[in-house]
């Protein structure tokens, strides 16, 4: 659930708003998780956004086990409507996964999305999870979003991430998402930007399809640089 979670909300952070290129920025953050077995995870993430392009590079240090080095890189290219198609690549553990979605402009408040993500392990079959949903704008950066997603580990499940974010002008932003799913399980997570500065709480009642609960608690920071492409 939290890869899953944690995957739309890059892809939303990257697409901006639906009259809006993003401006180019970049980040980092520190995201500690706490498992209900005690085996607790420090995340350490840095990232930039560059025109259609962004790179992440992520880090996870266990208490216990396999620590795990995560790049990404991500093409997200506009057409003349400024509807976005997202092309990605991430290393997992043992695994690639790669991502071709798009954001389409269906009217002026309104973008609907699909993706297809490919996860190709060392040994083991592939697997293929897929998404669609829509966000609804309004004001210049505040939306509300529903997403559907069916992923074939954990017995085939299926996801509904539900997203509303309250934003001012400077995009200062507060954000609660609710993860319900097929699974008798449910997630939350609580967000926000004030300038630079980026914090959240997220707790998850089972993590990636196993009995174990976590809460991650966040704190980053983000800043942009260069002109805003939508005062241009």
């Amino acid at each position: 659930m939290k890869r899953l979670l944690l995957s739309i909300a890059t892809l939303a952070a990257l697409a901006g708003t639906a009259n809006a290129a993003p401006r180019p920025h970049a980040g980092a953050q520190f995201r500690y998780w706490e498992f209900s077995n005690g085996n607790d995870l420090r995340d350490w993430i840095a990232y930039v956004a560059l025109g259609p392009f962004h790179v992440q590079l992520e880090y996870w240090d266990f208490v216990r086990g396999e620590d795990q080095f995560r790049p990404e890189l991500g093409l997200h290219l506009r057409d003349a409507r400024r509807s976005v198609y997202d092309f990605e690549w991430r290393h997992e553990r043992r695994q690639e996964r790669f991502t071709i979605g798009t954001g389409q402009i269906l009217n002026d408040r309104v973008v609907g999305r699909v993706s297809v993500s490919p996860i190709i392990p060392e040994d083991g079959p592939n697997e293929v999870v897929i998404s669609a949903g829509a966000d609804a704008y309004w004001g210049s950066y505040n939306f509300a979003s529903v997403t559907v997603i069916r992923d074939p580990r954990g017995d085939d499940l299926w996801v509904v991430p539900l997203r509303v974010r309250l934003a001012n002008e400077r995009n200062d932003w507060f954000q609660v998402t609710a993860v319900p799913t097929t699974d008798r399980t449910f997630g939350w997570a609580v967000d926000f930007k004030y300038r630079w500065l980026r914090a959240g709480v997220e707790r998850n009642s089972r993590y990636d399809f196993t009995d174990l609960d976590n809460t991650i608690t966040t704190i980053g920071l983000e800043v942009p640089w260069g002109p805003d492409p939508n005062l241009q």
